[in-house]
């Protein structure tokens, strides 16, 4: 359920959330004394309250707050939604803080992002010509230093930015930044169209109407003259309303809901086929609206030919070798950590074949993993201890116990057909005696079936592209239990 993550990300950047954690400040920012509260520290220059809602139907509401410390600002948010997910509702809490400089540009951030029983906290500071980031996961601690090569600037400044400029009919601006959920720098594109009438709690506004482009992810504000954002709309479904605090705060949601993510950002698609998609070994589908320029569709057990994809799912003999990144630790992926290690000592036993070492620890996540859905940003280290998640937390497992035996893996991202649709899916492929083969410890599939399409692999840099993915449509055209 990869897009339940994508969505994750792509709201808690929308709605401005640069999450709060007060140890991270203080360690990363010791000119804030420990004995201020940072909230009530200089003077509030603004306090915006939104509400939030998907196509119509409140979920959550969020709040943003500037306040002037002299030299620099500080701007701290709030966000609580409420978001049903394949029939379970999932919460997700986020406050943050940063702190830019009298020309916007960024100083430090830290966030904090709670959802299901995953925290999540990044923060950041700059210091000349690189920014220093600690993760920290509810079992790790990670410092990393990025180089960066000028200024750069956080996406909720954004409206003050156009203010200080001065409103401009046609206005573009491209302002350099960072994604502290994917660790990458990001190219923020805003081009002011025009004027715009709205009426926002009772009183008729005029307002600048003002495009941002963001890591694909695309949305429309409605600006006051002194950088007030009144509404926000993003192509996703989302928008978000100005609205006193109290309003904002009120409000109600059934458990079932009047929309399901899975249902929501899933392909419908006709099954007619004899063969079970579970039993599926080879599938032939047409493909429309994929941008294959920022896709992966050809690997060693797919192959495309204009529109039409073949999936064989013992693969077509053609195997490229791995890359270095395919055997190394990342944040997320703590495949150095003892704690892995002697997990995977533990379920491989006295096992020598590299392959049967794979499946058993594939069929020890399938079992022992109770299935879940998350809204959280996992950590293989968090998802051994709390042993819970949904297709996102069982493959980072599953991948950082084959690197922990420096076997090349890599998370795999696209769609499975299930129930009439194709819904997005996370699941891997590890490198075995010269060739590939996937693993799907969320299903307990092996092989697995050739209803799974991958899209992109890799971590949340690459994941992210699939923000990009819309009015999209599959037609099975084959389906067999044996590839040709």
């Amino acid at each position: 359920m990869i897009k339940k993550l994508l969505f994750v990300i792509a709201i808690i950047w929308w709605v401005g959330s640069m999450h709060f954690l007060w140890r991270s400040v203080r360690a990363l920012q010791p000119e804030i004394p420990d004995s201020i509260d940072v909230f009530r520290v200089g003077e509030v220059k603004r306090q915006e309250w939104f509400s939030i809602y998907f196509k119509g139907e409140k979920i959550g509401y969020t709040s943003k707050t500037v306040q002037d410390l002299g030299k620099k600002l500080l701007i701290s948010d709030v966000s609580y939604m409420r978001i049903p997910v394949g029939g379970t509702v999932q919460e997700i809490f986020s406050q943050g803080i940063i702190t830019v400089n009298n020309d916007f540009s960024l100083q430090g951030f830290t966030f904090d992002l709670h959802g299901g029983e995953y925290l999540t906290s990044t923060s950041g500071i700059v210091r000349d010509d690189k920014i220093e980031v600690v993760i920290i996961t509810g079992e790790q601690t990670d410092t990393i230093t990025f180089p960066i090569d000028g200024k750069i600037y956080p996406s909720s400044v954004i409206p003050e930015i156009l203010a200080a400029k001065g409103f401009k009919y046609g206005l573009k601006i491209n302002l350099p930044g960072f994604d502290p959920f994917t660790l990458t720098r990001i190219s923020q594109i805003i081009h002011v169209v025009g004027k715009v009438s709205e009426t926002i709690m009772g009183k008729k506004m005029d307002l600048w109407k003002v495009k941002v482009s963001i890591m694909g992810l695309e949305t429309e504000m409605h600006i006051s003259d002194s950088g007030e954002v009144m509404l926000e709309r993003s192509a996703m479904g989302f928008s978000m309303f100005r609205e006193p605090q109290e309003k904002a705060l009120a409000f109600e949601m059934s458990r079932s809901g009047n929309f399901d993510l899975l249902t929501d950002f899933s392909i419908p698609a006709r099954w007619e086929m004899e063969v079970d998609p579970r039993s599926a070994l080879y599938t032939k589908f047409v493909l429309k609206g994929f941008k294959k320029g920022i896709l992966e569709l050809e690997d060693f057990n797919q192959r495309l030919r204009g529109d039409t994809l073949e999936i064989c799912s013992k693969g077509f003999g053609k195997f490229i070798s791995p890359t270095p990144e395919d055997t190394s630790e990342e944040p997320f992926i703590q495949c150095n950590d003892r704690r892995i290690i002697k997990a995977v000592e533990k379920i491989i036993g006295n096992e020598k074949d590299t392959l049967e070492m794979l499946l058993k620890i594939s069929e020890y996540l399938y079992y022992n993993i109770k299935k879940e859905y998350q809204a959280s940003l996992p950590s293989a280290l968090d998802v051994l201890s709390k042993k819970r998640g949904d297709c996102n937390e069982h493959t980072i497992l599953f991948v950082a116990m084959a690197r922990s035996m420096q076997i090349p893996a890599r998370i795999n991202v696209g769609l499975v057909y299930q129930d009439g649709k194709f819904a997005y899916h996370a699941w891997s492929q590890a490198w075995v005696n010269g060739r590939w083969y996937l693993f799907e410890p969320t299903l307990g599939q092996f092989p697995v079936d050739a209803t799974h399409i991958k899209l992109l692999s890799g971590n949340l840099d690459k994941q992210v592209q699939l923000l990009r993915l819309s009015d999209l449509s599959i037609n099975v055209v084959e389906a067999s239990e044996k590839c040709p």
